[in-house]
């Protein structure tokens, strides 16, 4: 899919390439990265939330901190959240100074709260693919990713049960941190919205659930880095496929690839060094 799309892309004149990038004001990207950043802080206070559960002292600077860490090992492990679900774990373990299954009953308490919302979120993408062929690949990429995860999280709390068992007794907290995975979650088909529209002002956002999770659930196959070429080749087809002329659904997934993905990872590497040099200075 993503050669094809390649050799698609590549008969296009560059000049059309150029005015559709045009299209986008400066003022929409910055609402975006805006957009993109309380995604983030809502992700860190999610995790702070539940280490506190945990009975893991870790400030939300410092959380933010080890989130940035695992955001640049999920950038260069293949697949999503691999590398860098080990990250979090020890790093949990060492500034929260506590035993390493405490830290990763963390991390398997996280994924099931955030996974779980995806899932849900990406039952309604693959409805909205039933018509469509790209649904055998998005449909393979749901079942291997229910199997890992939900293998892993078994193995999680299995181990760890009495950390798990501790926050679960806590209904409201538990459901109020799975609405906030929603919230999260459905943040994402809103800023392809907001980039979409730019294109077509007319754009029905319901139409552009299927796009934004069908990507999240091809770039789950770890094949490359991050997802990526899955995650681009998907929702660029997708786009197409819902209306947008080919150059538009490029230019809009480079853009919100950049935005959900290069930018937080330049965010991150910002934050790690920030927080480095203060923990430098403060030891001097």
């Amino acid at each position: 899919m993503v050669l094809l799309l390649l050799i698609a892309l590549s008969r296009l004149d560059a000049e059309e390439l150029l005015h559709s990038l045009r299209q986008v004001p400066p003022g929409a990207v910055l609402l975006l990265l805006a957009l993109q950043i309380v995604s983030q802080l809502l992700i860190n206070l999610q995790w702070h939330c539940i280490a506190k559960f945990a009975a893991v002292k870790v400030s939300f600077w410092e959380m933010l901190y080890i989130n940035c860490q695992g955001a640049v090992m999920d950038a260069i492990t293949p697949g999503v959240k691999i590398g860098g679900e080990v990250t979090r774990a020890v790093q949990i373990s060492r500034i929260g100074n506590c035993p390493g299954e405490q830290a990763a009953a963390v991390v398997a308490l996280q994924k099931l709260f955030s996974l779980s919302a995806f899932f849900l979120l990406a039952l309604f993408a693959l409805g909205w693919l039933a018509g469509s062929v790209l649904i055998l690949p998005a449909v393979a990429a749901l079942v291997l990713g229910l199997l890992s995860r939900v293998q892993r999280a078994r193995r999680f709390l299995q181990t760890f049960k009495e950390q798990a068992r501790h926050i679960w007794k806590d209904k409201m907290a538990c459901a109020l941190l799975f609405l906030l995975s929603l919230l999260i979650w459905l943040l994402y088909p809103v800023k392809l919205y907001l980039l979409a529209a730019q294109f077509s002002p007319d754009a029905n956002i319901l139409s552009l659930v299927g796009p934004a999770f069908a990507a999240y659930l091809v770039a789950m196959i770890p094949i490359f880095p991050g997802g990526l070429g899955g995650f681009e080749g998907t929702m660029t087809a997708l786009l197409f496929a819902v209306g947008f002329l080919l150059t538009d659904a490029a230019v809009i997934t480079v853009l919100f690839r950049f935005v959900t993905f290069w930018f937080v990872l330049l965010l991150s590497l910002v934050v790690i060094a920030v927080y480095r040099k203060r923990r430098s200075a403060n030891e001097v």
